[in-house]
C-alpha cells in the first residue's frame, strides 16, 4: 500500500471508520478479521493510503458484515479514492519563467521530445511551471494533455496504473498496464505530465517503456532529480533573477495587502529579503503574504531564521507547498539514510565545504570515499546542495536549509562528534599552511569551528595552534576578533594564547590592553617555558617601544633574549634582534637599527625561517634606510620585503610596498612610484578593523598621488585616514606629521599659505610626540618653511602655521586640493 503523511481523511477513510465503530471492532480486531495488518488499517482510516487496493477493500467490507446499498456506497467511496488529482491550475500569473516556459512548449510541441523531466529544488516552481504548460499545451496547440499529482503515491510499481486510468483504460484486464495504455492511444498525439515523481523514480524504466511503445505520446515529468533513462533531456530549472523575484514579492504582497507596491522607499529592504531567500519563488511568495503583517523593513530583521518565519501558506495547496520547512522535509523525504546523515553534518561548514575538506572529515568521522560521493550525488540530484566549480567542487546549503541541517544536527547523537572533526580539520589545515596563506571561504566555518572549540575542548589551542591563528587574525585584519578569541582560549587554560591576543590588541592600537594580556601570560605560563616568555616580553618590548619608553622596551627586549637563548632557538633569536633593531629606530639610532637588523636577518636565515618571518625583517630594514635618507636602499630592501610576503602576508606587503614607492619618489622616479603604491593599495584588500596599517598606508599614498598631479584623489585620500592615523598611536601620529610636511612640500610653491597650514598642523602633533625625527624626514618641513616663508614673510607665515595648527583633519585634507 501507498502511504503518505499529514493529508486529510476523505470520504472513503470516514467511512471505513464509521463502519468499523458500528461493528464494535477495535482497528486490532479488524485486522485479524480481515487479513490486513493493523497499520494497513491506521492508514486506510487516515486517509494515508492514497490507492486502497480492490482486494483490500472487499476484505474490510466483509469483515464488518457490508451488503446491498451500505457495500456499494462503500466500494464506491474506495473507487472515488484513486481518481488521479491533476496539478494545480496557474490561479496567478507565472512571473519571470516566460523564457524557460516557451523552451519547454518548443520541446514537447515541436521538438516533440519524447521524455523531458523539469528539475529544481523544492519550491522553485516546477509545479506551477507543469500546470502553465499543460494549460497552453492544451489551449493554444488543441493537444490532449493529461496531468497528474503523483506525489503521494508510495510505491512506483503504481505510477503506471495510474497513467492507464488517466488515460480512462484502467480496470482489470490480462493485459499489463504499459499495453493497455499503447493499445488505447496508438499513434494518437497526446501529452502526459507527471508532478511530483522524485519519490518514484524506481517508475523510470516503466516510463520510458510506455514513451517508446506509444509513439505520438509526450512525458514531461517535474522532480527533484532526473529520471536518468535514455532519451530523457532534462531541463533545469532555477531560482528567480533578483528582478524577477522583486516582481513576484509585489505580486503576491499586493494581494495579502491591497495597494502594496515596491517603491524607492521600500525597494532596498524588499530586494534584500528576495536577496536573502535565494530568489527561491516558493520562499519569496511565503516572505510577501507576510505582508498582511509586516513591513519589508520588519520582514528583514526576521529572516536570520527563515524557517519559522516562511510558513502559513495557502490551505488549498499541497502541504509540502505551505512553508518552506515543509517543502525543505519533504525533499529529504525522498533520500536515502546516508544523505540524510551528510545534509546533517553540512550545518557544521558554515560557509560551504571543497570537497578535499569534506573527505577529510568524512573519513576521520569513519565513513569512506565511496559512502561519500553516494550521498552527496543524491543531495545534489535532489537540489539540496548547491555546487559550485570555481577552482575546484565546492558544497553548500542556501540559508534555510542549513538551519534546518543545523536543527537537525544539533538534535543527533552525533552533533559534538561532527563539531570536533570539523575544528581539528581546520586547525590542522591552518597550522600546517607555511606560506601563510589565508583560509579563504572558509572563514566562517573556521569561526563556528573555534567557538565549538574554545567552549568544548580549549586544549587543541595548542602554541602552533595558537600562532597560526594569529598570523590569519593579522593577515586579515580582523584583529578585534582574533583578540577575543585568543583571550578566551588564554582564559580557558592555554597561556600561550594570551601572549598572541596582546600581540593583536598591539596592532589595533589598545597599548593598555596589549601589556594587560601580555601580563596574564607571563603569569600562567610554566616557568621553564622559555619560548612562550620569549614571546611574551617580546610584546611587552613592542608596547614600550610604541609609547616611546625606551627603557622599559629594552628592558623586556633583552629578558626576550635571555629566554630564547634558553630555549635553544635561533629563530626566536632572530626575532628578538628584529625587535631591538625597531626600538633602535624608533629612538632615532638607525645605525645601531640597521646592525641589529642585518644580524636578525641572518638569524632567520640561518633557522630556515620562511619568507614571511624573514620578510618582516627586510621591511624594517627598509624602514631603517628610509629614515636614514639611503633611498637605493630602501628601494631595495622593500621591493626583496614585498615580493616574500606577498604571498603569505599580502597586508605587510602593502606596507612594505609604500616603502618602496616612497623611495621612488625621493630617486625622482615619480611614474614607478605611483604604479607601486598602486599595487600596494591593491594588496591591502579588505582592511577588516585593522585602522593603524590602513590609515599608515593611506596617508603614503597621499603624498605619492600628490607628487604625481593627482591633488583632487590625494585630498581624498589623505581625508579617508588622517583622523585615524591622529587618534593612534605616537608612531602613526608621526606618520600623519610626515605625510603633511611631505604635502606642504609639494605645495608650497604654488599655496604657500595652504602649506604653512600644514606644517603648523604637523609641528602640533610634533609637539605632542616624543619620538624624534630623522634628519632625512625633517628635510621635507625645512625645505617648504623655507619657501613658504620668503613667499609669505616671517609674520604671514606664523600666523598661517598657527591657523594650521587648530584646523580639524577635514580641513587640512581640503587644503591639499584646494587652489586660492
Amino acid at each position: 500500500m501507498a502511504a503518505r503523511v499529514g493529508v486529510e481523511a476523505g470520504p472513503f477513510a470516514e467511512l471505513m471508520r464509521r463502519h468499523r465503530r458500528t461493528a464494535g471492532l477495535s482497528q486490532r480486531e479488524l485486522s485479524t478479521l480481515s487479513g490486513l495488518s493493523e497499520r494497513a488499517i491506521r492508514d486506510l482510516e487516515r486517509g494515508s493510503t492514497v490507492r486502497p487496493r480492490g482486494h483490500s477493500v472487499r476484505a474490510v467490507a466483509a469483515a464488518v458484515g457490508l451488503n446491498g446499498a451500505d457495500l456499494t456506497t462503500f466500494l464506491s467511496a474506495a473507487q472515488d479514492s484513486v481518481t488521479p488529482v491533476p496539478p494545480p491550475h496557474a490561479l496567478d500569473d507565472l512571473v519571470g519563467r516566460d523564457e524557460v516556459l516557451r523552451a519547454l512548449l518548443e520541446l514537447v510541441t515541436v521538438g516533440r521530445r519524447r521524455i523531458v523531466t523539469v528539475t529544481g529544488p523544492g519550491g522553485v516552481g516546477k509545479s506551477r511551471l507543469a500546470a502553465a504548460l499543460a494549460g497552453v499545451a492544451r489551449q493554444r496547440h488543441g493537444l490532449d494533455v493529461r496531468a497528474v499529482d503523483v506525489s503521494a503515491l508510495g510505491e512506483p510499481d503504481l505510477v503506471i496504473e495510474v497513467v492507464a486510468e488517466v488515460f480512462g483504460c484502467g480496470g482489470t484486464s490480462r493485459r499489463g498496464h504499459i499495453d493497455r495504455v499503447a493499445a488505447h492511444l496508438r499513434d494518437r498525439r497526446a501529452v502526459l505530465v507527471l508532478d511530483g515523481f522524485e519519490r518514484l523514480v524506481g517508475a523510470a524504466a516503466d516510463v520510458a517503456a510506455l514513451a517508446g511503445r506509444c509513439a505520438g505520446l509526450t512525458v514531461l515529468t517535474t522532480s527533484q532529480r532526473p529520471l536518468l533513462v535514455r532519451g530523457e533531456r532534462e531541463v533545469r530549472l532555477v531560482p528567480l533573477r533578483l528582478p524577477d523575484a522583486v516582481a513576484l514579492f509585489e505580486a503576491r504582497a499586493a494581494a495579502v495587502r491591497p495597494g502594496f507596491a515596491v517603491t524607492d522607499a521600500n525597494r532596498a529592504e524588499v530586494s534584500a529579503i528576495c536577496r536573502r531567500l535565494d530568489g527561491l519563488p516558493l520562499a519569496v511568495e511565503l516572505a510577501a503574504a507576510r505582508m498582511r503583517l509586516l513591513t519589508p523593513g520588519e520582514l528583514v530583521d526576521r529572516l536570520d531564521h527563515p524557517l519559522a518565519v516562511l510558513a502559513g501558506g495557502p490551505r488549498d495547496l499541497p502541504a509540502r507547498h505551505r512553508s518552506l520547512r515543509a517543502t525543505i522535509e519533504s525533499s529529504l523525504a525522498v533520500v536515502g539514510a546516508p544523505a540524510g546523515v551528510l545534509f546533517d553534518r553540512l550545518a557544521a561548514f558554515a560557509g560551504g565545504v571543497a570537497f578535499p575538506d569534506l573527505e577529510a572529515v568524512t573519513t576521520a568521522l569513519g565513513d569512506d570515499s565511496p559512502w561519500l560521493l553516494d550521498a552527496l550525488a543524491e543531495l545534489v540530484d535532489t537540489s539540496l546542495v548547491r555546487v559550485t566549480a570555481d577552482g575546484g567542487s565546492r558544497y553548500g546549503l542556501p540559508d534555510a536549509m542549513r538551519e534546518l541541517a543545523a536543527q537537525r544536527l544539533a538534535a543527533s547523537a552525533d552533533r559534538d562528534r561532527v563539531a570536533r572533526a570539523v575544528a581539528v580539520h581546520y586547525l590542522t589545515r591552518l597550522r600546517n599552511q607555511d606560506t601563510g596563506q589565508d583560509i579563504g571561504q572558509d572563514t566562517d566555518t573556521l569561526r563556528s569551528a573555534l567557538a565549538w572549540a574554545v567552549t568544548h575542548e580549549p586544549g587543541l589551542f595548542d602554541a602552533a595552534t595558537v600562532d597560526a591563528l594569529f598570523s590569519h587574525y593579522e593577515r586579515t585584519g580582523r584583529l578585534t576578533e582574533g583578540q577575543g578569541l585568543l583571550a578566551k582560549a588564554g582564559a580557558a587554560g592555554a597561556p600561550h594564547a594570551y601572549v598572541r591576543a596582546g600581540q593583536l590588541a598591539r596592532l589595533r592600537g589598545d597599548l593598555t590592553d596589549a601589556a594587560r594580556l601580555a601580563a596574564l601570560a607571563l603569569t600562567g605560563l610554566d616557568p621553564g617555558d622559555h619560548s612562550g616568555r620569549c614571546m611574551a616580553h617580546l610584546t611587552l618590548g613592542s608596547v614600550n617601544t610604541d609609547r616611546t619608553d625606551g627603557r622599559a622596551a629594552r628592558t623586556h627586549q633583552r629578558a626576550a633574549l635571555v629566554h630564547a637563548r634558553r630555549a635553544g632557538d635561533v629563530r626566536l633569536i632572530g626575532r628578538v634582534l628584529n625587535n631591538l633593531g625597531t626600538l633602535s629606530m624608533e629612538l632615532g639610532r638607525l645605525a645601531d637599527a640597521g646592525r641589529l637588523l642585518g644580524a636578525a636577518l641572518e638569524a632567520k636565515r640561518r633557522s630556515g625561517a620562511g619568507d614571511v618571518d624573514r620578510g618582516r625583517t627586510l621591511f624594517n630594514l627598509a624602514e631603517t634606510a628610509l629614515d636614514a635618507g639611503r633611498h637605493r636602499d630602501a628601494e631595495e630592501h622593500a621591493r626583496a620585503a614585498t615580493a616574500a610576503l606577498r604571498d603569505g602576508h599580502p597586508r605587510l606587503a602593502a606596507f612594505a610596498g609604500t616603502t618602496r614607492a616612497l623611495a621612488l619618489l625621493r630617486l625622482g622616479r615619480t611614474g614607478a612610484a605611483l604604479t607601486t603604491v598602486r599595487e600596494a593599495v591593491a594588496l591591502l584588500g579588505e582592511s577588516g578593523d585593522d585602522r593603524r596599517t590602513f590609515a599608515v598606508i593611506g596617508l603614503r599614498y597621499s603624498v605619492v598621488l600628490h607628487a604625481t598631479g593627482e591633488r583632487p584623489a590625494a585630498a581624498g585620500a589623505l581625508r579617508q585616514v588622517l583622523a585615524a592615523a591622529l587618534d593612534s598611536t605616537d608612531r602613526d601620529c608621526g606618520e600623519a606629521a610626515n605625510a603633511l610636511e611631505s604635502h606642504a612640500r609639494l605645495l608650497a610653491a604654488a599655496d604657500p599659505a595652504a602649506a604653512a597650514n600644514l606644517l603648523g598642523a604637523a609641528a602640533r602633533i610634533r609637539r605632542a610626540s616624543s619620538r624624534p625625527v630623522s634628519a632625512a624626514t625633517a628635510s621635507d618641513a625645512v625645505a617648504a618653511a623655507d619657501l613658504c616663508r620668503a613667499a609669505l614673510g616671517p609674520a604671514r607665515f606664523d600666523r598661517q602655521c598657527a591657523r594650521g595648527a587648530t584646523m580639524l583633519p577635514d580641513s587640512l585634507a581640503a587644503a591639499v586640493a584646494a587652489d586660492r
